[in-house]
Order: structure tokens, then sequence, then C-alpha cells
């Protein structure tokens, strides 16, 4: 009994420990990620905007960035700095959910509202 309630006690940390995320480190800066269709992403975020540009393609946006929570951010797509291939880019909200930090990473789960799709992405801090 008291080995179950050690072992109960012990994946009771171990579950507390591994949801409290240090999302405040990362709100801004910049970030690369690595996306399998894009290529790699350059990301500047200040308190307000993202810009992202995706060298492979050639594309450079601003976004409206807004934080929901400690740990949610809201992306909207607020101009199309670059597109010289003229990619179809429309409007969209981008929801992005936090789910795990590092020293120098975190881990998003992503979505656009209104639509069939989920990705989850790692984001190097480069600053």
């Amino acid at each position: 009994m008291k080995v179950l309630l050690l072992l109960v006690s012990v994946l009771s940390l171990i579950s507390i420990q591994a949801q409290e995320l240090d999302c405040n480190r990362f709100k801004t800066g910049n970030f690369i990620m690595e996306d399998p269709n894009t290529g790699q992403n350059i990301i500047k975020r200040t308190d307000s905007t993202q810009i992202e540009y995706l060298p492979n393609l050639g594309i450079k946006i601003e976004l409206n960035a807004k934080w929901q929570d400690d740990c949610t951010l809201i992306l909207t797509l607020h101009e199309i700095l670059e597109n010289p291939n003229n990619h179809e880019i429309g409007d969209f909200v981008l929801i992005s959910e936090v789910i795990e930090t590092t020293q120098d990473f975190y881990v998003m789960r992503s979505y656009i509202e209104g639509q069939d799709f989920i990705m989850t992405r790692k984001f190097q801090k480069i600053d």
C-alpha cells in the first residue's frame, strides 16, 4: 500500500511539472521554425505583430499578434509584404497554443479557425 501511495505521489509530481509552461519567454523575439512543406520559416515577433519570412517561397507577411492568455496566441493576416510568385494567401485566424517549453525552444499546436487543419511545430529561439 505504501509503495502504491509513493508511486501515485511521484506520478502526480511529474504530471504537475510537465504542465508548467514558461510561455512568457517566447512572447517576443526571433525564431526559426522548420516546416516540412515550406522549409525554414524565420519569425520576428513583437508585442503586437509578427513578421514571417519563408525564404523558399519568397513570401513575407505581417500578422497581428494577440495573446489570448499566457500560452495561446491569435494571429491574423495584416499585410502581405512580399509574394513574388503570387502564392494564394487568404485571410485567416490562426490559433496557436504552446504545449511545451524548454530553455531554447517551444512547441505550438495550431489550427485555422473554420478549417480542418491542425499542425504542431517546434520554434527555436535565435536571439
